[in-house]
């Protein structure tokens, strides 16, 4: 009996039932569909970054020439400067009482500008005067609570620039900026 082999289960480790050698169940033979899908994505790789390549050459910077700078003849021409528009007393019943503000109105305008600009100003000051005045009458309460009087100001600026912008020969505005400089408003009987 000790020589009979045995039938159920007990196979050599060695050899299988067709005489071969077992594998262990991680040896598993590779599939030729692997070699496949690398050789396909590589090759997806490859088609895809000339696409991209291709792309970018085709929409990349066209030619480029450089423009010589512009050279101003005099700098100092160009920088602004404050002149003095208004300083009056303005007053605002808008709310049911009377405020009376102490008021300077400067305009910012180019070196260059300035000679025909002052001379404008001084012919009319009182056309100047009252067109402010008429501005500052019809203002909103609440424009008097802003930290800047930006409304104000832009209303102020709007009427002189359609009053000075026709002379510019050069196409810029010749009032850069306006300027309000406002006291406390101080209440008073009328």
């Amino acid at each position: 009996m000790a020589d009979k082999p045995e039938k159920s289960g007990s196979k050599d480790k060695g050899s299988d039932a067709k005489g071969g050698d077992a594998k262990s169940v991680g040896d598993a033979p590779a599939k030729k569909g692997g070699m496949k899908f690398m050789a396909l994505t590589a090759g997806l790789l490859v088609v895809e970054g000339a696409a991209i390549v291709g792309f970018f050459s085709m929409t990349g910077p066209k030619h480029v020439e450089a423009e010589v700078p512009v050279v101003v003849a005099n700098p100092e021409e160009t920088k602004a400067i404050e002149l003095l528009l208004l300083d009056d007393r303005l007053v605002n019943d808008r709310t049911g009482l009377a405020y009376l503000y102490e008021v300077e109105v400067y305009v910012k305008v180019r070196k260059k500008d300035e000679a025909w600009v002052k001379e404008e100003i001084e012919r009319s000051r009182n056309e100047l005067r009252a067109e402010v005045g008429g501005i500052w009458r019809t203002a909103e309460p609440n424009h008097f609570q802003e930290p800047t009087f930006e409304t104000l100001t832009r209303r102020i600026e709007g009427t002189l620039r359609e009053r000075f912008d026709h002379r510019s020969t050069d196409g810029k505005p010749t009032i850069d900026r306006c300027v309000l400089v406002v006291g406390t408003g101080i209440r008073i009987n009328r």
